[in-house]
């Protein structure tokens, strides 16, 4: 399903690594499509048929066509911000073939991560405001009364 949005090459690109650092399967584990399907039905519950519905047809609408688009871009960023929690163990500073000899950076990513997580706020405000265009019913909600008050019948004090 990851593969309907994204690539792992683009993913790889957002993070600056290479196969080497982070293969095909490792991007494609069921822990992060969960993830991703999570995310995107946070958007709106009934995203990813409205996804498969706009993306299927052969001619688009401007607004259906930045809703496609931002998906994809959006799907890149929400797997790879889940994969900058362990970006610093994956990549290396020096690897060697004397004797299997590798080093890790201290935390070089930092910056990455900043990066990743400040485009996936940002992808996101444009993902929802492009479903809203496109006039998404489930995207309004109405908000569910949980509890009330109700005034006391007599006064607790005077018991009148």
């Amino acid at each position: 399903m990851i593969l309907e949005y994204t690539t792992p090459a683009q993913i790889r690109a957002v993070l600056g690594v290479d196969e080497v650092d982070v293969d095909d399967s490792t991007i494609t584990l069921p822990i992060y499509e969960n993830y991703l399907v999570m995310e995107l039905e946070d958007i709106d519950i009934d995203f990813l048929t409205t996804y498969a519905t706009k993306k299927a047809r052969t001619t688009r609408t401007a607004q259906e066509h930045r809703f496609v688009s931002l998906a994809q871009v959006f799907a890149t960023f929400v797997i790879a911000k889940q994969l900058t929690g362990s970006l610093p163990l994956f990549a290396l500073k020096q690897e060697s073939d004397g004797k299997a000899q590798a080093t890790r950076f201290d935390n070089p990513y930092r910056d990455t991560i900043q990066a990743v997580n400040r485009d996936y706020e940002k992808t996101k405000g444009k993902l929802v405001a492009a479903i809203k265009a496109l006039g998404s019913a489930s995207i309004t909600s109405t908000p569910r009364v949980y509890f009330g008050t109700i005034g006391l019948g007599t006064d607790p004090i005077t018991n009148s």
